[in-house]
């Protein structure tokens, strides 16, 4: 397949933190990426990268006739206020009729006559809806997705999974949604340790074979410590200081390997919960942005308070998450020394 873009000895650092090393990637025509990690890994950071609006080390090459389309919420602004919603889709130079275009909007909940409603008067999230659509039906023939489900009820994600998967380009995204990933994506990405691991697989397959890799290493501990823990036959010395020491470096993986094991399910747990705080800060965002809050005082004070005490659950769970990774990242060095 003709390559989309290609990537060189990329590095990338904020800081004293490094994010990527020396990372080489190419993206294919008709690769459907999902890119996947700890938050803080640099997810946001690649995709920015690949758009070219992000500084960086190295050497990225666009290939031949290609057309990228970038969505993030940080965008918005590039929405012209002044258009309706309706007219913004049109100038992103589809060639979908105004009746497929109202259809489209129609998946991400504006239906009727919303979509003569000006930019200028949508909330937040709404606006996050026309500026995702719009990258869909524009021209390009490669998206760089970043979190396109926030603000998507459970409904307009499946649409939105029926839109990407009629979409004839190359693409790729970041996303909380393990869920959307898997209906998307025909490969996956995993920031790991400052590179990028690939696999040619669905996000299920990719769940799937990890799982039967840790299998496979927690087998091999085990059998090794069984090994180096039983005597030897008809012999009743004491083992040798060296020998002492393998044994107990062999059972201290094994135990390493475990608590490893239990520290990654906590951190799922943890990012889905970080997901829903994210997206319910953001949906009280939305409400403050929209005026018609302030038009009930008690309704705004008790917005505000919301917003505070969802800030307040996202700070906790973000510290949590920074311990949590420290220790993955500890035990994971000692493992792989």
């Amino acid at each position: 397949m003709p390559p989309i873009i290609n990537a060189q000895r990329i590095s990338k650092a904020f800081g004293a933190k490094p994010l990527f090393q020396d990372v080489s990637f190419t993206v294919s025509e008709g690769d459907r990426i999902g890119l996947i990690g700890p938050n803080g890994s640099g997810k946001s950071t690649l995709l920015r990268i690949i758009a070219g609006t992000e500084p960086f080390e190295g050497e990225r090459k666009w290939g031949y006739n290609v057309e990228e389309s970038f969505y993030a919420q940080h965008q918005l602004e590039a929405l012209n206020v002044n258009d309706t919603i309706l007219e913004e889709l049109k100038s992103a130079g589809s060639q979908m009729t105004e009746q497929e275009l109202r259809n489209l909007l129609g998946c991400f909940l504006f239906g009727g006559e919303e979509v003569e409603k000006k930019i200028k008067v949508l909330s937040g999230g709404e606006k996050a809806r026309v500026a995702l659509a719009k990258t869909i039906v524009g021209k390009a023939n490669f998206l760089i997705l970043d979190e396109p489900t926030n603000h998507l009820d459970i409904h307009s994600v499946e649409l939105l999974v029926e839109a990407l998967n009629k979409y004839k380009g190359s693409l790729i995204l970041v996303s909380h949604d393990r869920y959307f990933i898997s209906k998307v994506a025909n490969k996956i990405w995993e920031i790991e340790n400052l590179k990028i691991k690939e696999f040619a697989g669905g996000y299920e397959e990719y769940v799937e074979w990890k799982k039967r890799m840790e299998e496979k290493k927690n087998e091999q501990a085990i059998n090794a410590q069984e090994k180096m823990a039983k005597p030897a036959k008809k012999e009743t010395t004491t083992p040798a200081k060296n020998d002492v020491e393998k044994i107990s470096n062999t059972s201290q993986d094994a135990q390493a390997r475990k608590d490893l094991q239990k520290f990654q399910k906590q951190f799922q747990q943890l990012e889905e919960k970080i997901s829903k705080a994210t997206t319910r800060k953001k949906e009280l965002e939305a409400a403050l942005a929209d005026p018609s809050t302030y038009a009930d005082k008690n309704r705004f004070l008790e917005t505000e308070s919301n917003y505070k005490s969802a800030e307040d659950e996202l700070y906790k769970l973000n510290a949590q998450y920074e311990q949590l990774f420290e220790k993955i990242m500890e035990l994971e060095g000692k493992l792989s020394s």
